[in-house]
């Protein structure tokens, strides 16, 4: 009876310090029966933050496609129609907001409307069209001043069907020169 008591306790301390080596992103990872599949796309570094240990150089992040359950994260659309000509930068600007709606697909169409309507007349303009909780919104422009935001309004309004725009500061992606 001795040695099953001490077996079972020798038996319980190796899984614990086995258990005890795995990762939580490994635990998180980890396939049980009849519950979903996490698989993570990472960095060293954030395993290492999430962890609590230092990156290693022969660290390889996990492949395959992250599922979660209610995976709208607030961004749920961002187009951009203008190329990218050299570094880009956030900074604080102004953008002309055409569109503000509820949350329903049919606000999302709308929204989308508006910007194909606003790239239909100036096809090298960038514009947002996001989900921002609880609304769809379609952003144009990355103004730097407000002036350069002014006249593009004046414009939009000139050519009708944009009687609601307004100018609102924001972020905006703006080129490091």
């Amino acid at each position: 009876m001795f040695r099953q008591t001490v077996a079972f306790s020798v038996a319980i301390l190796l899984s614990s310090v086995a258990a005890a080596q795995e990762s939580f992103t490994q635990k998180l990872q980890r396939q049980m029966a009849n519950q979903g599949i996490v698989v993570l796309h990472h960095d060293a570094e954030i395993d290492a933050a999430v962890n609590g240990s230092r990156p290693s150089s022969s660290h390889t992040a996990s492949s395959g496609a992250t599922t979660t359950a209610g995976s709208s994260s607030g961004n749920a659309s961002t187009s951009s129609s203008s190329a990218a000509a050299g570094k880009k930068v956030r900074m604080n600007g102004y953008r002309i907001q055409v569109y503000v709606g509820g949350n329903s697909r049919d606000a999302k169409y709308k929204a989308q409307q508006m910007e194909n309507k606003v790239l239909s007349y100036y096809p090298d303009i960038a514009t947002y069209t996001r989900f921002v909780s609880p609304r769809w919104i379609c952003h144009v422009g990355d103004f730097k001043t407000h002036d350069e935001a002014v006249e593009l309004l004046t414009d939009l309004r000139n050519k009708g069907g944009f009687d609601e725009a307004i100018i609102v500061k924001c972020k905006i992606n703006a080129s490091a020169d």
